[in-house]
């Protein structure tokens, strides 16, 4: 992709499963990345080691849902990498409850995670990004949401998460319309379900929630966290530089509804 060699690229939940996906296409490509997540130090450095093996990508110890970590992370980004070309508001959390037993903590914690922390970490990307030297196409840089195939339709047992998506999902909107003329592009890339993750572990020990995926998906399976990378990869390069304010849905037809 064109626009990514040289770049600097930050994402948060950068340790998980899709993180790790998305960190390699972007160093395949050229960038030089910093992984933001909640491992501590030690345990983030060595994971990176093991499953980058690169010198252009590094690791900051991160919770987003709090302020002075989240300044630090930035404060290590930019020292690391030297300018924010891409940032990708990744980290997030699933706890399935049904709407008559979900508590307020498990509410609390998803929003503070997801929407909260979404705000927070597009927030500082923004204003450390007005700053930059418009590139080509005039932008100066690119913020990008996970979101889920879920911001737009319910799902069992997904009052929390379900909630903390639909937001998501409007916060980028309303950024993109509002920093469209900074030159700073936000959209979001929407999974469907990836088997990665706890996803991934549900699915191989729970038979009835296999069985409600196999059935659920018009291609007959989840994608892979690699399958997933390309679209950030995509937006994030000079051949997406026209779309801010888009939702790139990647859910293999779950959205369709499928029915035999």
């Amino acid at each position: 992709m064109r626009g990514i060699d040289k770049s600097g690229v930050l994402i948060t939940g950068g340790c998980g499963d899709i993180g790790l996906a998305v960190a390699r296409r972007f160093l395949d490509a050229g960038a030089r990345v910093m992984l933001a997540d909640r491992l501590s130090a030690r345990k983030g450095k060595a994971l990176i080691a093991r499953k980058l093996e690169s010198r252009e990508v590094a690791f900051v110890s991160c919770d987003v849902t709090r302020t002075a970590s989240l300044d630090a992370a930035f404060a290590a980004a930019m020292k690391f990498l030297g300018r924010l070309d891409t940032v990708i508001c990744n980290a997030g959390i699933a706890l399935n409850e049904s709407f008559l037993t979900a508590t307020e903590k498990a509410w609390a914690s998803t929003l503070a995670v997801n929407l909260t922390g979404s705000f927070l970490t597009a927030q500082r990307a923004a204003r450390l990004m007005v700053k930059n030297r418009r590139r080509a196409h005039g932008r100066r840089g690119t913020i990008l949401f996970t979101g889920s195939w879920v911001q737009d339709m319910p799902f069992p047992n997904g009052t929390s998460y379900c909630s903390s998506k639909a937001g998501q999902h409007m916060l980028a909107k309303v950024m993109a319309q509002e920093l469209a003329s900074q030159g700073i592009n936000v959209s979001l890339v929407a999974p469907g379900m990836v088997y990665a993750g706890l996803t991934k572990r549900i699915y191989d020990q729970n038979k009835r929630f296999a069985k409600l995926v196999d059935q659920l998906i018009p291609v007959g399976r989840m994608s892979t966290a690699e399958e997933i990378a390309g679209s950030f990869l995509f937006l994030a390069s000079e051949d997406g530089a026209y779309i801010t304010g888009t939702s790139l849905l990647v859910d293999g037809g779950a959205t369709l509804v499928r029915r035999n």
